[in-house]
């Protein structure tokens, strides 16, 4: 069994986002954040609860894709924690995403 050892913590500052503009994929991310209502999710159990709850099929790329730099993706409402586990000679790298509580009302509003 690995070791988990918390390597960062992404936090951006706030702006105002049009949740309604952005991409099938990053919509459906923050509605399976939503659902958690606050809790924290493995990116595995994002993925498995949008196909799903949602119908999406997204890979582990198409995710990280979704919320990569430059895309209107709102870092700033997702705490996104990463994690490094080794499994004997194999290494892993995990994220955990939870919707801010503060913008749980605004994504519900906006997407559902």
């Amino acid at each position: 069994m690995g070791k988990e050892v918390q390597i960062n913590h992404v936090m951006a500052s706030s702006t105002e986002t049009d949740l309604t503009a952005l991409t099938t994929n990053q919509k459906v991310i923050l509605k399976v954040l939503v659902d958690a209502d606050g809790e924290a999710l493995r990116g595995m159990e994002v993925r498995r609860q949008a196909r799903e709850n949602y119908g999406v099929e997204m890979s582990r790329s198409a995710m990280n894709g979704a919320r990569r730099e430059g895309t209107a993706y709102p870092k700033h409402m997702v705490d996104e924690t990463f994690y490094d586990t080794n499994e004997g000679d194999v290494d892993y790298r995990h994220a955990t995403h939870r919707l801010k509580p503060e913008y749980i009302d605004t994504v519900r509003e906006q997407l559902q």
